[in-house]
């Protein structure tokens, strides 16, 4: 494995070029349904009209408005003036992709220079890709990119004043959107206390459907209990992999009389150990719920101790209705 270093360099700058740009995502083109496609604390990359950009952590987003928390503080944008949106993330699956590519164009160009044989195509190729794969997770659970989610038509109509500003009941959209995103898993219970389990596929003002085993199915605001989302460790999980195989790979190889591959061991392990990473992580999953938000309530009492006087400050979320999570 003489080549590694040198493969895993041209992958990296391989995937730098690959990588999706900003502006290679497919974009909406209607800000009402930005919610969608970002979370509250996504980081993100706003532009005006101006051309003027601000980055920033996501902490509010209605039909009108969109508000980021910058460096130099809060940062409002009306929806008649925001001319692209873009989300921070992390794409594992083209990453690996690019890291099988690249490994097996290069495994195949070593062995075949070394071999010479008709199957050194083959038995390169074959090698090298899997530890391309595992490679390519690494970098990009490392690597962030900017993916736009929205940008402006050319013609927009007046947006009409959201339900928020008129002093009526937030709707659906408004209480879930900015929690789930589009294909997520979902657990919703009725009022009969049913469970569906399924794909998130259409979200309404007053409606939502998700995408069952058993096919689609749709609940109005009025039968909902409650709303749960399932997601995976992914890219934790892949780190964690990768960081402790590189780990392990440099302890057995770098210590000790012999050290001949003590510059591949650790790429080669921590590729083992983010494809491993990435299976425990599929394995894995958190269910949160979402619906219906839960109540904060801050509790204040007096402390008293024989040196000090103080008073004592705690906060904690109570979810009406709510069940443990699965």
């Amino acid at each position: 494995m003489w080549w590694t270093r040198r493969t895993v360099i041209v992958a990296f700058a391989a995937f730098m070029l690959l990588a999706p740009s900003p502006g290679s995502a497919q974009a909406l083109q209607s800000f009402d349904q930005l919610a969608l496609r970002v979370n509250l604390d996504d980081q993100l990359q706003v532009q005006d009209q101006l051309g003027g950009t601000a980055a920033g952590r996501l902490i509010r987003l209605t039909r009108d408005e969109i508000a980021i928390q910058t460096d130099a503080g809060e940062k409002r944008f009306t929806s008649d003036t925001v001319r692209e949106v873009a989300v921070r993330g992390h794409s594992l699956r083209k990453s690996a992709l690019v890291g099988i590519g690249v490994f097996a164009v290069l495994g195949a160009l070593a062995v075949c220079s070394h071999e010479g044989s008709r199957d050194c195509l083959v038995v390169g190729s074959a090698g090298a890709a899997p530890i391309g794969a595992g490679v390519g997770l690494a970098m990009g659970a490392l690597i962030s990119r900017m993916r736009t989610v929205y940008r402006a038509p050319e013609s927009r109509a007046p947006i009409p004043a959201s339900r928020a500003a008129r002093g009526v009941q937030a709707s659906l959209l408004e209480d879930l959107a900015l929690r789930v995103n589009l294909d997520d898993r979902l657990r919703v219970e009725d009022q009969s206390g049913v469970r569906t389990t399924g794909r998130l596929t259409r979200l309404t003002a007053d409606e939502i459907t998700v995408q069952a085993d058993a096919g689609e199915k749709h609940f109005r605001r009025e039968t909902l209990r409650q709303v749960a989302v399932r997601r995976q460790p992914l890219r934790m999980a892949v780190l964690i992999g990768a960081g402790a195989g590189a780990a392990a790979g440099t302890v057995a190889a770098c210590v000790g009389p012999g050290r001949e591959e003590c510059a591949d061991a650790p790429i080669l392990a921590g590729a083992l150990g983010a494809g491993l990473g990435l299976a425990a992580g599929a394995l894995m999953h958190r269910t949160t719920i979402v619906y219906p938000a839960a109540e904060k309530r801050t509790r204040i009492s007096p402390a008293i101790s024989r040196d000090a006087v103080g008073i004592l400050v705690s906060v904690h979320w109570v979810r009406p209705n709510s069940h443990p999570a699965d």
